[in-house]
């Protein structure tokens, strides 16, 4: 796994220290007002429940399958507390790219409203990884980076201007991990990790109004090229997180419960052609048809050009 991204975005100095945009200074005002600790602001004392049921499992969608109730109670538990450990190691891989991306934005941003609102993020970031590593300590295992994510990531880190790195981290990264929390709000029996996602969630709302602050004013003053390169860029992060070989429940959580990934996955698709139920891909594409498309076209991203495709994936509500 490559771990070194060469970009060639700029570094920009601003010495117009006075803001331009009152909504950016109150966003600030906000991120300094709502900073939290991890050590102080959570009770690391409460009791954590058993790995295989910290998420409900009728909240969760191959739970759900024939096949996953074919299986032993301990296998089906076994699964259970590996997807979840999975799921917290993606949040803290992502967060760490999030991480890496926001102190580029503190470089590459031209205005000193941004850049001091970036700065927050940054430390935002750090401190989102911290609070996920240590819930996973307190888990059986930790899972690799998802090759889809790392992927969507790489492609933002690498991009070379400040408004794809944007478009790419607050406006879709960003909205994945707000819709994501949600379900996970929904999905968690666990207080403590509650606790943790009610935090980061509040953080992640505002990384995403950044995002739409921001491109809202400079999209328009794009030239039709350039636009376009973000629309595309828009259109090819959704599609590498969730086309074909996006990010899934990952393999490795079903391997280590001595299942087959592979005869998984065939098993679940016969089951879903059978039946002719596709609410399990509709709910698999919930997160981009409700957070993420919905922030595409608020910042002036979904062209005639493009719904079309959008529309062809499946993307569009």
């Amino acid at each position: 796994m490559e771990l070194v991204i060469d970009t060639t975005c700029p570094t920009q100095w601003n010495f117009a220290y006075k803001s331009d945009d009152p909504r950016l200074d109150e966003l600030y005002e906000l991120a300094k007002r709502d900073q939290w600790n991890v050590t102080e602001d959570i009770n690391w004392d409460q009791q954590v429940r058993d790995d295989s049921e910290i998420l409900d499992r009728s909240e969760d969608m191959f739970a759900q399958t024939k096949f996953f109730r074919s299986l032993s109670a301990d296998t089906q538990a076994q699964i259970s507390a590996n997807q979840t450990a999975f799921m917290i190691s993606q949040f803290m891989h992502g967060e760490q790219g999030a991480l890496l991306c926001c102190g580029q934005l503190v470089d590459t941003v031209p205005d000193i409203e941004g850049k001091l609102y970036a700065a927050t993020q940054v430390m935002d970031e750090a401190r989102h990884v911290e609070v996920f590593y240590k819930y996973l300590g307190l888990l059986d295992r930790e899972y690799p980076m998802d090759p889809a994510l790392k992927a969507v990531l790489d492609v933002i880190l690498a991009a070379e201007s400040w408004q794809a790195k944007c478009v790419g981290m607050q406006v879709l990264v960003e909205s994945l991990a707000m819709g994501t929390f949600r379900m996970m709000m929904r999905a968690s029996a666990d207080q403590l990790l509650r606790d943790i996602v009610t935090l980061t969630a509040r953080d992640e709302a505002r990384h995403v109004s950044f995002g739409i602050i921001s491109m809202s004013h400079e999209i328009p003053k794009l030239s039709q090229d350039e636009r376009e390169q973000l629309e595309d860029l828009a259109f090819q992060a959704i599609s590498i997180l969730f086309g074909e070989n996006g990010v899934g429940m990952g393999g490795e959580s079903l391997a280590d419960a001595g299942i087959d990934p592979a005869e998984a996955m065939q098993a679940v698709a016969a089951e879903i052609i059978e039946s002719g139920d596709m609410s399990m891909a509709d709910r698999r594409l919930e997160i981009v048809r409700e957070y993420m498309v919905p922030n595409v076209e608020k910042v002036g991203l979904m062209s005639e050009r493009m719904r079309p495709k959008y529309q062809a994936a499946g993307y569009l509500a």
